[in-house]
C-alpha cells in the first residue's frame, strides 16, 4: 500500500473489466465498448482509432500496429505484427545515391507502408465481436466534432511539427503553428477515411480513392511507394519471445519488433541487486542507463542484421559479458567500441 501522505496514485480494481490508455477519451471509449457487449479486442480497437485523433504525433491509422493477445479460453499468447514494410522500389543503393550513408530519421525515405489498418481489420475479423462500424463510430464522431488538445500532446506536437511536409503540414497545424493546450483539433478528412473502412473494411483504405491519395502524396515528396506496395501490405501472426526476471515472465514480439532489447536489458540487470537501491536514486538510474546503452547497441547489431541472431542476443552468456562491462562509478560514453568484441562472435 502506498503512503497516502505523499503524491501518487492508488491501484485500480474492477470486477468486469478495465482499460488503460494514454488518453482519457480513448479509455472512456474502450469502457463504452465493453458496456455495449464488446470484448477486449473491440475495446482495444475502438480506443486505438480514437487515439489516432487524440494523439496525432503518435502512431495512428497511417502507422504500425503490434498486438499481444490471449484469446478467451486459452492460456496461449499470440502475436500479430502489423508493421508496414519498405516500398519495393527503395534499396540501399537508392539511399546511397541520394547521399545517405545510413537510413535518415526524417524525410520520405524512412516512411514505410501503413500496416495498422490491415492489422486492425484482421484482428477484428478473427477475434472481434461487435460490428466494425460500431467500433469506428466514436473515432468518426471525434474526428468531426474535434478533440481538445491535451498538455502532453501539445508538447509533442510542437516538437514534431517542423518535420512535417506537404499536405500533412496543412492538416496538422493551426495556420502554420502547433496547437496550444485546450485548442480543439478536428480532422474531417480522417472521418471520411474511417467511414470507408467501416463500410468496406481494409479495401476502403488499401484500394480505391484513399489508396490513390496516399500514394500520390508520398510520391509527390519523392517516395517510391506504389499502389501495388499498398495493396500487398499484410499483417502476420507470430509467436512471442519470452524472458524472465525474478518470478515474472516478459513476453515481447520477435523481430522485426525490438522487444528482444527489453529482455536483454533485464538479463543484464539480473546481475545487480536493484531492490537494495532507492528506486529514484542515482545508483539505480546509473545501472539502468548503462544496461539500456548496452542492450540498444546489441539491438543495432543483431535485430538490424538481415540474418537476425536472436539466440545469441538473448543468451545468458551474452548478458553476462555485457553486465561485466558496467562500471558502477563511471558512465560509458559509447558502448560500440567496447562491446564489439563481446557481441560479435
Amino acid at each position: 500500500m502506498r503512503d497516502f501522505h505523499l503524491p501518487g496514485r492508488s491501484p485500480v480494481h474492477a470486477l468486469n473489466g478495465m482499460a488503460a490508455t494514454s488518453h482519457p477519451l480513448a479509455s472512456v471509449t474502450a469502457i463504452g465498448m465493453l458496456k455495449a457487449g464488446g470484448n477486449a479486442v473491440d475495446a482495444a480497437l475502438a480506443a486505438a482509432f480514437v487515439l489516432g485523433l487524440a494523439e496525432p504525433p503518435m502512431c495512428g491509422i497511417g502507422g504500425d500496429c503490434f498486438v499481444l493477445l490471449k484469446p478467451a479460453g486459452s492460456d496461449t499468447v499470440i502475436g500479430l505484427n502489423g508493421s508496414g514494410r519498405a516500398p519495393a522500389g527503395l534499396s540501399a543503393e537508392t539511399l546511397r545515391a541520394s547521399g545517405h550513408a545510413r537510413m535518415p530519421l526524417h524525410g520520405i525515405h524512412p516512411v514505410t507502408l501503413p500496416g495498422a489498418i490491415d492489422a486492425f481489420c484482421r484482428l477484428h475479423e478473427d477475434h472481434g465481436c461487435l460490428p466494425l462500424d460500431r467500433i469506428l463510430a466514436p473515432a468518426i464522431r471525434h474526428a468531426e466534432d474535434g478533440v481538445p488538445v491535451a498538455a502532453r500532446v501539445a508538447f509533442d506536437w510542437a516538437d514534431d511539427l517542423p518535420v512535417l511536409q506537404g499536405h500533412a503540414r496543412e492538416v496538422y497545424s493551426f495556420q502554420g503553428r502547433a496547437p496550444h493546450m485546450g485548442e480543439v483539433f478536428r480532422n474531417p478528412g480522417q472521418a471520411e477515411v474511417l467511414r470507408r473502412i467501416a463500410r468496406e473494411g481494409r479495401k476502403g483504405f488499401y484500394e480505391g480513392e484513399v489508396a490513390e491519395d496516399i500514394v500520390a502524396s508520398l510520391r509527390a515528396l519523392g517516395g517510391t511507394h506504389t499502389l501495388d506496395d499498398l495493396a500487398a501490405t499484410a499483417c502476420d501472426y507470430t509467436q512471442p519471445i519470452a524472458g524472465a526476471y525474478g518470478n515474472l515472465e516478459l513476453l515481447e514480439h520477435p523481430p522485426n519488433g525490438q522487444g528482444a532489447t527489453a529482455i536483454l536489458m533485464l538479463n543484464i540487470l539480473r546481475h545487480f541487486d536493484l531492490k537494495a537501491l532507492p528506486p529514484f536514486g542515482p545508483q539505480r538510474a546509473h545501472l539502468e542507463a548503462e544496461a539500456a546503452k548496452l542492450a540498444y547497441d546489441a539491438r543495432d547489431r543483431f535485430i538490424a542484421d538481415p540474418a537476425t541472431r536472436l539466440d545469441h542476443m538473448l543468451s545468458r552468456a551474452t548478458a553476462d559479458r555485457l553486465a561485466a562491462l558496467i562500471d558502477l562509478d563511471r558512465a560509458m560514453p559509447d558502448p560500440a567500441p567496447v562491446t564489439e568484441r563481446f557481441t560479435g562472435d
